[in-house]
């Protein structure tokens, strides 16, 4: 092992990389044996999937008409939805909802007049590129029944991405400590150990990108959404 300038100077060292979130390994003998840094890998994905929420709402003059009428409109959507290739799995009712409806005015003060059954759903479009027509078919069935709260591109299966975010973080990561090495005047060794600090979920939630009408049919604009590595890794040193 080569021997720094001093032990005070490779301690000083040492401090400094720690503050920056690297360290510099000091062996018994005063002499720095290891570099080890972090390092954070980005790779941009087109997303595959569509998440999609909306909410069948009806208002009746009674609780039963009320479900019965927005259970028959949610059967319409459940249908075009599986007709459009959604598995039934992908389809989720978030909340169940049956409420007074209530109106206000200065002469007769509040009273209710109907009650308003609501059904939210959660469905993931696998179809990314089809989820604008997926909208379409469902706002035909649903009618005024149904209203589209928002879709949100999603990264469902990231695996293709992550290896080439990973190849990113193990290159920023050799460079951040050859730096650090001739800033301390040593060289590289092996590597003495990697760990991935943090690897992406195989659904990422991507920014909300709500479907605009047109002539010519819905489109959901998928953009692209960043996937990130982090690895640690520790170079020894000579």
């Amino acid at each position: 092992m080569r021997r720094l300038g001093s032990i005070g100077f490779v301690i000083a060292s040492a401090l400094v990389l720690a503050a920056c979130g690297e360290t510099v390994n000091i062996g018994d003998d005063g002499v720095a044996e290891s570099i080890m840094v972090q390092a954070v890998g980005t790779a941009d994905v087109v997303p595959d999937s569509v998440r999609l929420s909306l909410t069948i709402s009806v208002v009746s003059d009674s609780n039963e008409d009320a479900l019965s009428l927005a259970a028959s409109a949610a059967d319409r959507v459940r249908g075009v939805l599986t007709d459009s290739g959604v598995a039934t799995v992908d389809i989720a009712t978030q909340t169940l909802t049956v409420n007074p409806e209530y109106s206000y005015t200065e002469a007769e003060g509040q009273k209710i007049i109907g009650y308003r059954a609501s059904q939210v759903f959660d469905v993931l479009i696998r179809d990314a590129e089809g989820a604008g027509a997926v909208v379409d078919a469902v706002v035909a069935a649903g009618g005024a029944d149904v209203s589209i709260n928002y879709t949100s591109p999603v990264v469902e299966d990231a695996t293709a991405s992550a290896v080439a975010a990973r190849k990113d973080a193990v290159a920023k990561a050799r460079a951040k400590a050859e730096e650090y090495a001739a800033l301390l005047d040593v060289e590289l060794g092996d590597v003495l150990y990697l760990t991935e600090v943090s690897s992406p979920n195989n659904v990422v939630i991507g920014a909300k990108a709500d479907a605009a009408a047109e002539s010519l049919g819905t489109t959901v604009d998928l953009g692209t959404q960043e996937v990130t590595v982090t690895v640690e890794v520790r170079w020894e040193i000579s």
